[in-house]
């Protein structure tokens, strides 16, 4: 499959956004331990993932692309480089390092491509059509993450103005400032702005992916859908923080609204969903499944989602209550109404895992045990994040509690993607 022409772009997309994904991550932890061995190490790491990823690419041409795309993607970057500098030298120094930023790329890139073959190959073949949109979900649940660690360091305000960052334009705020000592906070907020980007790039190129690929007229417009609401969620991440519409970055001219970030974390999960809802209907397998599946299961798999979705909702709602000071003590019947839901969630979860495995069929028994697996999982995460926040009677929030509730976040985020899957596969499968 991986000869076939129509498989370069997809191919070449592929390697590059999961290249440039990995060097992302790479790089956010790398600047956590910023003027530390073990950050120097971890950018050398980043810039491996380019070679590796180039591996796969057919040809030296192929591995120069697949540089190309990633250096484009890693434009976002160079402004933060640059942008501590004057206006006279900023042009200057920045385009010699988006001179090198290509020219290194490409290098990187057809290092990995001239590697293909000498290494062990996966056996298994790969339709990358499917392949992109499984990292482009990747970096969603990746923004998820750091939108966790966003809410849950209470640093969503760090940075005061939208769409500019403390008076620069967002790309252009100074790498040294989000790393300056006494500025984790801002480091954490402007990362995740950036990220948004980035995401907003990718879902771009997936509509105008999705429309090439794919002549389903369910998955162009939901490809459509998802690009929307990642413009509406990247408006509603900036009136977060400012209220209304502005380029002011006096506090005392904002008013930050709580209620949209509620909006705001419930949307971006939504998105994930979405992100991973489309994934499967460009799957190889979507085009000719097994009709193993009952109208009960689409039953209890649609509960599932609602109680899912319910879920999310009343666990963003608590989180952002839990951290306004004014809001903090009526938060409780919140907090016990989620408890409740939560076992509903693990009913239905397990009713639907127990169907899907119950099908002679090797994807829904695997989305089965994915389901018992992660629902069980929440639950235990459920009760740490419980527990760590009642044992915290400080203003200073330590970190076990920012890992343990970030972690509760991430792994509801991955349950609600496999509900959603099982959703969409006892559907397609249905027998009639």
């Amino acid at each position: 499959m991986q000869d076939k022409p129509t498989q370069i772009i997809p191919r070449v997309l592929t390697l590059s956004l999961g290249a440039t994904t990995a060097m992302w991550v790479f790089s956010y932890i790398a600047l956590l331990f910023s003027g530390k061995t073990g950050g120097e190490i971890l950018f050398i790491l980043g810039a491996l993932c380019l070679p590796i990823a180039a591996r796969h690419g057919k040809n030296l041409k192929e591995g120069a692309w697949i540089g190309f795309v990633s250096a484009l993607l890693n434009l976002l970057l160079i402004g933060s480089i640059v942008g501590s500098k004057a206006p006279s030298e900023m042009m200057a120094t920045g385009l010699y390092w988006v001179v090198c930023l290509f020219v290194v790329s490409v290098l990187l890139g057809v290092i990995g491509a001239s590697l293909h073959g000498r290494l062990k190959n996966c056996p298994c073949e790969v339709d990358w059509h499917f392949g992109f949109l499984c990292v482009a979900t990747t970096l969603v649940f990746l923004m998820l993450v750091t939108g966790g660690l966003v809410t849950g360091m209470e640093a969503g305000l760090a940075v005061p103005d939208w769409p500019n960052s403390y008076g620069h334009n967002m790309l252009l705020y100074p790498l040294t400032e989000m790393v300056a000592p006494g500025n984790e906070g801002i480091f954490f907020e402007h990362a995740h702005r950036l990220t948004g980007m980035l995401i907003g790039m990718t879902s771009f190129i997936m509509v105008v992916c999705v429309w090439k690929w794919s002549a389903s007229k369910c998955a162009r417009a939901l490809a459509l859908l998802i690009f929307i609401f990642v413009c509406v969620q990247g408006l509603l991440g900036g009136l977060r923080v400012t209220g209304h519409l502005t380029l002011a970055q006096d506090r005392e001219m904002l008013s930050p609204n709580l209620w949209i970030g509620v909006v705001h974390g419930v949307v971006g999960q939504m998105i994930f969903a979405g992100f991973v809802t489309l994934s499967a209907m460009l799957s190889p397998k979507w085009k000719s499944p097994d009709k193993v599946a009952q109208k009960g299961d689409v039953k209890w798999a649609t509960l599932l989602c609602s109680a899912m979705v319910f879920q999310l909702i009343l666990g963003a709602v608590y989180r952002h209550m839990l951290g306004d000071e004014a809001l903090a003590s009526k938060a409780t019947h919140i907090l016990y109404t989620h408890i409740v839901v939560a076992f509903l969630v693990l009913l239905f979860a397990i009713v639907t895992g127990i169907r899907c495995m119950g099908r002679d069929n090797a994807l829904l028994k695997k989305l089965g045990i994915s389901l018992h697996s992660l629902v069980l999982l929440q639950l235990l995460l459920g009760g740490g994040a419980l527990v760590v926040i009642l044992i915290n009677k400080g203003e200073t929030i330590p970190l076990f509690e920012v890992i343990v509730t970030t972690l509760h976040q991430a792994n509801g985020a991955l349950l609600l993607g496999a509900s959603f899957a099982t959703y969409a596969w006892v559907r397609r499968m249905i027998s009639i």
